[in-house]
């Protein structure tokens, strides 16, 4: 869903104002992403979601009071298991959500805009928001080819101080809260290009795993040797289908840090040859379908041949959680959990939550 808030910001037309809601800071178990965010517009129609029940219901309201006055707001919410039970929500947790005014004349539309056109690029960026009390945000955008887009943050201390917190950000999920010593609070939020994958044969799971990994955002291409197994009609799907001889694949592939790869062909030789060459790649996820004897085999015979040890260490073989799977669809529901896992880091921050609900909404 932050595709299409994003893409709504770019796209704001002359005149046109929503209120934008973004989920940054939560502890405790909450019913939302990390990353959440909600657009209102003027007739209260909402494009994204900020968590579902009577807390969305809550930050529509705010949304349409900060349309009407133009001055930002936080809202904290707190609720206990039994008091999200009552209200529709399915855990309890406390969030602070941020909800300003977007204008199609404001340079903050132009900053969205820059996000986009980057991803378009697969460039990695971090927009930094200055939290300022009682006043509008100041926002800026670095790109990780060091290009900035905006006005800045209004101090240079603040902006090297920017730098610094985004400078280990590009390309990761999570989204960082931080204290600065004149005053205010900085929300650094990192976009990244949507990930891709590279499926190794279209076979019975390659086709399962690239159904499954689409449904969760990956832009898959499905690459076999065999016409009949690289079909769009196979792999429906698919954002592509490529029929490439194994042994030099690569040259004719992009590979960057958001790029996943995952050996499933119909035999041990073309595993061996991915491998190979995938180690040699900047691919972020590398895993192969098999077993731990099949493994070592290949892995002795890759580093006979000068290949990274080191590298061939990070390569996940087996792949997939230990769910027990047996069907192409259960393995296919394993490698795709491992590739969440991958992508989002093991866990999620769990912080034992307040017993007394409490809501409280103050303008910034």
């Amino acid at each position: 869903m932050i595709d299409e808030v994003l893409a709504h910001l770019a796209q704001l037309k002359s005149q046109e104002s929503v209120a934008l809601a973004s989920l940054v800071e939560s502890s405790g178990s909450i019913p939302m992403s990390d990353r959440a965010k909600m657009l209102v517009d003027g007739r209260g129609r909402v494009i994204g979601t900020i968590g579902g029940g009577c807390l969305e219901a809550e930050i529509v309201t705010v949304g349409r009071d900060v349309l009407d006055s133009g001055s930002p707001q936080m809202t904290h919410y707190t609720m206990t298991e039994s008091q999200a039970g009552e209200h529709g929500l399915n855990c309890g947790g406390t969030v602070a959500i941020y909800t300003e005014r977007i204008s199609a004349d404001t340079a903050d539309r132009e900053i969205f805009a820059a996000v986009c056109a980057a991803r378009a690029l697969r460039l990695a960026t971090v927009v930094v928001t200055r939290l300022n009390s009682g006043a509008q945000a100041q926002r800026w955008l670095l790109r990780e080819d060091g290009q900035t887009v905006g006005r800045g943050l209004g101090s240079d201390h603040i902006e090297a101080r920017a730098r610094q917190e985004a400078a280990s950000m590009f390309g990761r999920e999570l989204a960082r809260l931080v204290d600065v010593e004149e005053g205010g609070r900085l929300f650094l939020e990192p976009f990244s290009p949507p990930p891709v994958l590279y499926v190794f044969g279209g076979g019975h799971v390659g086709a399962q795993i690239c159904r499954a990994a689409s449904a969760i955002g990956f832009l898959v291409t499905v690459v076999d040797d065999r016409p009949m197994f690289a079909e769009a009609t196979r792999h429906p799907e698919a954002s592509d289908c490529r029929v490439e001889e194994m042994d030099r694949v690569f040259d004719r592939l992009t590979v960057d840090g958001q790029t996943y790869i995952v050996a499933a062909t119909r035999g041990h030789e073309h595993d061996e040859i991915i491998v190979e060459q995938a180690i040699r790649t900047p691919a972020c996820y590398i895993g192969m379908l098999g077993s731990e004897r099949k493994k070592l085999i290949l892995w002795k015979r890759i580093v006979e041949r000068g290949g990274d040890a080191d590298r061939l260490a990070t390569v996940s073989a087996p792949i997939g959680l230990n769910l027990g799977a047996d069907t192409p669809e259960e393995i296919a529901v394993s490698v795709v959990a491992e590739l969440i896992q991958s992508r989002r880091g093991a866990t999620r921050r769990i912080w034992k939550t307040k017993e007394d609900p409490m809501r409280q909404t103050t303008p910034l």
